[in-house]
């Protein structure tokens, strides 16, 4: 175990079911063993008004689907979260809802969600949630431009992106400032044994020994990978990275003749 309280994830799902197997593989079955980060998922459909457990109604307006109520996830957030009660100076962990209305997660986003609390995140069914489930959170994520049938995987990505660069999760931290979209680019190629395979050699910078001239091959690669695959990461990083103003070349002094002398 680990001296230090875990980064702690709460998932609010209709589907607890569906995290089983992932919470137990791999790196964060690992770091949930060891008590890097602790994660709970919460069914709200105890908290459902009726005796039925029925968390979703008909739209107003009519449509097609069914809609989240507000009142369970609201109540069961409250549970979750209760701020209210919060110690003054306690930071809150944040309010995440999963939605394709939001804005897209990148890594950006995960970096500043590891360097929080913690984090809340509320997994949509149906046609999503009540409206006005919104105005309980602090902000809406979204993994892209598509929908999924649920907010459940959108949840395990932002775990496992945000998981990652906690302290300890990963063996080799420093590997994490050399993959793609740590410095804004994506990573160069890499290559292993065989040196030759189906007639494809591995470049022979990498086998020089030359650790400088690896690096700035690599560097050279990022950046022709990023232009041809990702051009708008390109483009950002060269806003970001302007390269520096040309030096001003001194023009040579010009040499005045010396005035004639007059000997007669």
């Amino acid at each position: 175990m680990v001296a230090d309280a875990p980064f702690r994830f709460d998932v609010l799902t209709l589907f607890p079911g569906l995290f089983e197997g992932f919470l137990g593989e791999s790196l964060i079955g690992k770091a949930v063993e060891e008590g890097r980060i602790a994660i709970g998922l919460h069914d709200w459909r105890p908290f459902a008004e009726n005796k039925h457990g029925r968390v979703d109604d008909a739209p107003f307006g009519g449509g097609a689907g069914m809609v989240l109520a507000p009142g369970p996830v609201v109540r069961m957030l409250d549970q979750v979260d209760d701020r209210a009660a919060r110690a003054e100076g306690t930071a809150a962990p944040r309010r995440v809802l999963l939605s394709p209305a939001g804005r897209p997660f990148d890594q950006a986003a995960a970096q500043r969600f590891a360097s929080g609390s913690g984090l809340v995140l509320l997994c949509g069914r149906y046609e999503g949630f009540d409206a006005r489930v919104e105005d309980e959170v602090d902000e809406l994520l979204s993994l892209g431009d598509y929908v999924l049938n649920g907010g459940e995987v959108a949840a395990m990505v932002v775990i496992e992106a945000v998981a990652r660069l906690l302290p300890g999760v990963i063996g080799n931290a420093a590997s994490l400032g050399e993959e793609s979209h740590a410095a804004g680019l994506l990573e160069a190629p890499h290559y292993t044994r065989p040196r030759d395979f189906r007639g494809r050699e591995v470049p022979e910078i990498l086998l020089s020994g030359d650790h400088g001239k690896v690096a700035a091959w690599r560097h050279e690669q990022a950046l022709r990978r990023t232009a041809e695959r990702r051009p708008e990461l390109h483009a950002a990083w060269l806003r970001d990275h302007p390269p520096p103003p040309p030096k001003r070349q001194r023009k040579p002094r010009r040499k005045t003749a010396a005035p004639e002398r007059d000997d007669a």
